[in-house]
């Protein structure tokens, strides 16, 4: 027994000395050959290390984005090997100018890349677009999937605008990111010296001669208006560009000239103050129908610019009517008379003139004056002549239809051109209307048998007077005077006349009794295409202080017409049919006087 424990003894202390042996030996080794460096390397990555080795505030993976994992030994830019860059080629920019940004990627890899690229546009930018499929994402161009070779630089492009109301002064920045590399780009918003100059308002600048149509040889005078909208004095300079085929009459002002433009130079123009010009210019008598003539005025940026349509003959515009009934109300089964009123504002006579009358529902047609007819829809007046500034007395009488129902509107239009006239009038169960209301105090009247003369003519005037008060009037004095050297009263007819004037006394006039009279006048043989005769026919006497003046007086004017319109049958057809006439009564006289002796 003893021996078995010796043994254990002697084999225990064996191993212990061989493992003290291996101790000593290892330390040894380590003291002469180091410790292996690759070991240790690999254990202690930069981006493991606990150390922020690229001084970006980031440390180790995976706070830092450089780092892609642990065992990434790099946290610098050069952690994947790809550089990115981004510039527009600009220090400064106006506003609304354009700029193209350019990303250029770059690998150091020996291998190709397959990254996104990410690009955020500025501020006060608008995209345009993008190369290589770039997609706006908002205000993110998004490049998915784009190569990058060993070697190549990978240009990407973006346009974009700058907004017009980008402020001087504003940084435009610019952003490119690619795999955690990123690179900015600032371009300067500056005005330049043509927008300093806007920065100002605009001034304010008109043109116009008041008219939409002109004929061949007409003057036009224009008007032009310049304007200051801000509170400082300008000094501008003001030109007018003078229209083709016309020609230059008055320029007002001091100015300068050539064939093309008229130029006020050096023009001062107070705070919200305005001064205006004037032109004068004639169209040529040789101009084209339908041709435009434009005229444009400018001072600085502001422009203006009117049009007038050369136009030979009357105008379609210059003939105008209106039709009234004088009624607000109706009942069913009453008559209505529309009063139409065409009239010819230009100096030219009117010919050929067609009027159309369109009778409401529930209206029947009557009766037309003037040689109206019903067609059935419509009634229609063709081939009128209205004389220079003149106009045409038009009627059209109507029955409302028993079954029109209460409330229904009457709408009369009558249209002549392009220009139309309308007059509503509503069926109730009584008539009323300012057409009902009888005139106030004396009403005075004047008519003539036609409303157009030729030279030579004599014309039939009647002159009529009501008295519609409730009392007498005495000692009334009726005066015409015929204000024109084309005209001589011939036939007075009771009434005092020196030739161009006319009066009668009248001893008293009860209330409600009436009082006419008619003479005739002759128009000069010499009076010129397109005069008008005015009148004006005035009532005085006792009883009438309370009357106003504009009740006692009536004016009224006829138009002279020189070159009327062929009508009817020509001269000579009339003058050969009455020598046939002629011929053939002297034949059968002959004829008788032979049969008489036989």
């Amino acid at each position: 027994m003893n021996m078995s424990i010796a043994c254990c003894t002697s084999r225990t202390r064996m191993l212990g000395l061989l493992s003290l042996s291996a101790l000593i030996v290892t330390m040894l080794h380590s003291i002469v050959a180091e410790l292996p460096t690759e070991s240790v390397s690999a254990v202690f990555t930069e981006c493991a290390d606990g150390i922020d080795n690229d001084h970006d505030g980031l440390t180790d993976y995976p706070q830092d984005p450089q780092c892609l994992s642990l065992h990434d030994d790099s946290e610098g830019p050069t952690g994947r090997g790809l550089f990115v860059s981004v510039s527009d080629g600009l220090t400064t920019v106006a506003p609304n100018g354009h700029m193209t940004y350019t990303v250029s990627l770059r690998t150091e890899r020996e291998e190709p890349m397959v990254v996104d690229v990410f690009f955020q546009m500025p501020h006060q930018t608008n995209f345009l677009n993008a190369s290589d499929g770039g997609d706006k994402n908002e205000e993110i161009i998004v490049w998915r999937n784009v190569s990058v070779y060993p070697g190549k630089l990978r240009p990407l492009y973006v346009n974009v605008n700058v907004t017009p109301h980008a402020k001087e002064n504003l940084l435009l920045v610019a952003e490119a990111a690619s795999e955690g590399e990123k690179s900015t780009d600032t371009t300067r918003v500056e005005l330049s010296e043509s927008d300093r100059v806007h920065e100002l308002p605009k001034m304010k600048v008109s043109v116009t001669d008041g008219l939409k149509y002109a004929q061949p040889g007409e003057v036009l005078n224009y008007v032009v208006a310049v304007r200051n909208p801000t509170n400082e004095e300008r000094t501008v300079d003001l030109r007018l560009q003078i229209p083709t085929d016309t020609d230059v009459e008055y320029v007002s002002g001091d100015h300068t000239s050539n064939r093309q433009a008229i130029t006020w130079s050096d023009q001062k123009i107070g705070p919200l103050g305005s001064r205006e010009y004037k032109v004068t210019v004639r169209i040529d008598h040789n101009a084209e129908e339908f041709y435009m003539i434009r005229t444009h005025a400018s001072v600085g940026a502001a422009k203006a610019t009117d049009t007038t349509s050369v136009h030979t003959g009357i105008l379609p515009t210059s003939i105008l009517v209106s039709t009234t009934d004088g009624l607000d109300q109706i009942v069913p089964g009453a008559l209505v008379t529309y009063d139409i009123a065409v009239d010819n504002v230009s100096n030219q006579l009117a010919t050929e003139v067609d009027v159309n009358n369109a009778l409401p529902n529930h209206l029947e047609f009557v009766d037309a004056s003037e040689g109206g007819y019903w067609t059935g829809k419509n009634v229609r007046w063709e081939g009128l002549t209205v004389a220079p500034n003149g106009n045409r007395m038009l009627r059209v009488t109507g029955r409302v239809r028993s079954d029109a129902p209460l409330g229904e509107r009457l709408r009369n239009t009558v249209s002549v051109n392009d220009f139309e006239a309308v007059d509503y009038t509503h069926v109730g169960d009584t008539i009323a209307g300012a057409g009902l209301t009888q005139p106030g105090n004396v009403l005075i009247t004047k008519r003539a048998d036609r409303s157009e003369v030729q030279p030579g003519d004599t014309v039939s005037y009647t002159v009529s007077l009501r008295n519609t008060t409730d009392k007498t009037l005495h000692n009334i004095l009726v005066e015409d005077k015929m204000d024109s050297p084309h005209v001589r009263i011939t036939n007075a007819n009771s009434g005092l006349s020196d030739g161009t004037n006319v009066s009668w006394m009248i001893d008293s006039l009860a209330p409600g009794q009436d009082w006419s009279m008619t003479y005739d006048a002759q128009i000069d043989y010499r009076a010129p295409h397109g005069v008008t005769v005015p009148n004006v026919v005035t009532v005085s006497g006792d009883g009438m202080e309370t009357i106003s003046l504009t009740e006692r007086i009536y004016t009224s004017e006829i138009g002279v017409i020189s070159n009327l319109p062929p009508t009817g049958a020509a001269f000579d057809a009339l003058f050969l049919g009455l020598t046939g006439l002629l011929g053939a009564g002297q034949t059968l006289a002959q004829r008788r006087k032979l049969l008489k002796l036989v």
